[in-house]
């Protein structure tokens, strides 16, 4: 199916509707690039997990998700351009679940790597048979072949070297174990790095924050324990790095992490403990000083959730609350939550600038930017949006903020139902929002 939508009137229509005067006369200046109707009735096309829903290569942007009936769609445009070229894949997801949300990777190859439908299940993995190719993909296809049979959560990770990594949780929620593969461009196929990176051992399950490459190719994850299938369970933020590609990993301090890394030998940065509205799998980035990030939110003393970002300064780890919230709710229970904020997304500019992505209904579901420079100690709030995303959560087009400074959100209203139920929200407008980062 070959449709195009868009055009530079209508980009200009949604700029001046969205975008408030105040953050118009502020300098911020973003700009709307319209895709098509996405199924909306639930989080799965709207959730920060999806990692990579928009990413660029050579001078083109695709972007991924799912039609009303569950058809997987592939959107595709030259960088600046209005138009898109969408493709409706023959092939569909369980879309009642916002677990089974689709990703996309491009390897350095040229190959298009989608991985959909997933929530416990055996691997739903394709590839393009030509570069950029939105209308070639393979059958679905073993990746390595090992621990492929109850996937959830695929992750596709490029470095700044165009070296592609697969992260996915093999298990069940409380009981799993987080899974590293890397893509060999020469001989066109996935390679076992960890299996597992992080082992659950039967009693617990890590929940990775959204893994990040510095420009000096060192691989940060961090992560959090989950006791049970409650969200309530959450605990203790944990990190390691690596150096060579996941071969071998360490701690923040230097001290080699010994592997699989589990629960009594992993470096705890944040002790934080259960029933502190800890929420899992956030976000993380990397600052031109090669110095991690870690976006999340838990309990401030009063026990109201906010945003922090806890970052390390190659001695140190330092925390500093980004958000000064007031209202108060309860992170708990199985399944996926309709939960009043966002999960945080993190970006940082080419200069330093830290931008944390948020939504909070409490300041009306729009978008919401929080920004600072180094130390990192105080925030500045700025609203994009004023339009009520309901349910939305930050993703972004990570090459494309690299390579051009450009922060590159997907953008959906979505609704979703708490313990994996859907809702009535018909299918909304998918969109790109660009903005530059200073």
């Amino acid at each position: 199916m070959n449709v195009r939508f868009a055009t530079a009137c209508l980009v200009a229509a949604f700029a001046s509707a969205l975008i408030p005067p105040a953050a118009r006369a502020g300098g911020v200046q973003p700009v709307w690039f319209p895709i098509g109707p996405a199924y909306a009735a639930d989080g799965i096309n709207g959730s920060i997990l999806r990692v990579n829903a928009v990413v660029s290569a050579a001078g083109h942007q695709f972007a991924t998700y799912y039609t009303a009936d569950g058809s997987v769609a592939l959107a595709e445009r030259s960088i600046g351009s209005a138009d898109w070229d969408i493709a409706i894949e023959p092939f569909k997801g369980n879309i009642d679940d916002a677990h089974n949300y689709v990703a996309i990777g491009i390897s350095s190859d040229g190959l298009i790597h989608i991985s959909y439908d997933h929530h416990s299940s055996p691997l739903h993995y394709r590839v393009s048979r030509k570069p950029y190719d939105i209308r070639s993909f393979s059958d679905e296809i073993p990746m390595t072949g090992d621990l492929e049979r109850h996937v959830t959560y695929p992750e596709f990770i490029t470095a700044p070297d165009g070296m592609l990594y697969f992260f996915y949780r093999d298990g069940a929620s409380g009981n799993g174990s987080l899974c590293l593969n890397r893509y060999d461009p020469r001989t066109h196929s996935w390679k076992i790095v960890q299996h597992p990176l992080i082992d659950g051992e039967n009693k617990c399950n890590p929940y990775p924050w959204r893994p990040c490459v510095g420009t000096d190719g060192v691989l940060h994850v961090a992560w959090c324990w989950r006791d049970t299938p409650d969200a309530e369970t959450n605990h203790d933020l944990c990190y390691a790095e690596s150096a060579d590609g996941g071969a071998t990993w360490r701690c923040s301090d230097g001290r080699p992490q010994p592997l699989p890394i589990t629960q009594e030998n992993a470096q705890v940065i944040d002790p934080i403990p259960t029933g502190s509205n800890l929420i899992n799998q956030c976000a993380s980035a990397v600052d031109p000083a090669g110095h991690p990030h870690l976006a999340q939110y838990f309990n401030d003393e009063t026990g109201t959730p906010q945003y922090y970002n806890e970052w390390f300064d190659g001695h140190k780890w330092h925390k500093t609350q980004v958000s000064h919230r007031t209202g108060k709710f309860d992170v708990s229970g199985g399944g996926s939550l309709a939960i009043p904020i966002s999960r945080p997304e993190i970006a940082i500019s080419r200069t330093g600038v830290a931008c944390m992505i948020t939504r909070d209904a409490d300041v009306g579901g729009g978008i919401r930017l929080y920004e600072s420079s180094a130390p990192y100690e105080k925030w500045n709030t700025i609203d994009l949006t004023h339009d009520d995303l309901e349910n939305w959560e930050p993703t972004y087009d990570p090459t494309r903020l690299r390579d051009d400074g450009i922060l590159s959100l997907f953008v959906l209203p979505v609704r979703q139902g708490n313990h994996e139920t859907t809702t009535d929200l018909p299918p909304q407008e998918a969109q790109i929002l660009e903005i530059p980062l200073p």
